[in-house]
C-alpha cells in the first residue's frame, strides 16, 4: 500500500476539521459532527460530514457528503411549521463558498450537483444534502 494514500476515516477526519474551522463550520448554529455522532433526538441546526466513496490511485479521489439539519419555523396561526427557506439559502451559499474558496493545498474540491434540501418526516426539520468531490495527490 502506498504510504501516501489516506484511509476513509483519515479523509473524513480531514474534511471534518476543514469544515469545522471554515466559515461554513462557524456559521452552523449547532454542532459539526462525524457520522453517527449527532444525537438521535437533536432538534438543533447541525452539520454531519461523512465519507461516501473513494479510489486509491496516484491521485486519490472520492466523495464526501455534507448533511445539514435545519429546524423548521412556525407558519401561520395553526401551529404548522415549514422550511426556513431563508436559512437554507444562507447555508447552501456557505457550502458553495467552502468548496469554491477553500485554500487547502492537499485537496482539490468541487460540488457534485447543487446542494438541495428535503423535508425530514415527523421531526420538523429539513435536511440540506451536498456532495463534494475531491482529488488528492498521494504523497
Amino acid at each position: 500500500m502506498n504510504s501516501g494514500i489516506k484511509t476513509e476515516k483519515q479523509v473524513e477526519r480531514d474534511f471534518f476539521t476543514f469544515i469545522r474551522e471554515s466559515e461554513l463550520g462557524r456559521g452552523i448554529r449547532g454542532t459539526v459532527y462525524r457520522p453517527e455522532m449527532r444525537p438521535a433526538d437533536a432538534d438543533t441546526e447541525d452539520l454531519v460530514v461523512k465519507f461516501l466513496a473513494g479510489l486509491d490511485e496516484q491521485i486519490q479521489s472520492g466523495v464526501v457528503i455534507i448533511n445539514i439539519y435545519v429546524p423548521d419555523i412556525p407558519f401561520g396561526n395553526d401551529g404548522r411549521k415549514v422550511e426556513d427557506i431563508t436559512r437554507v439559502d444562507e447555508l447552501e451559499k456557505l457550502i458553495r463558498g467552502f468548496v469554491d474558496n477553500n485554500d487547502n493545498t492537499e485537496y482539490w474540491m468541487q460540488t457534485d450537483g447543487s446542494p438541495r434540501s428535503t423535508a425530514i418526516e415527523n421531526i420538523e426539520q429539513h435536511l440540506i444534502y451536498a456532495r463534494i468531490k475531491f482529488n488528492r495527490l498521494a504523497q
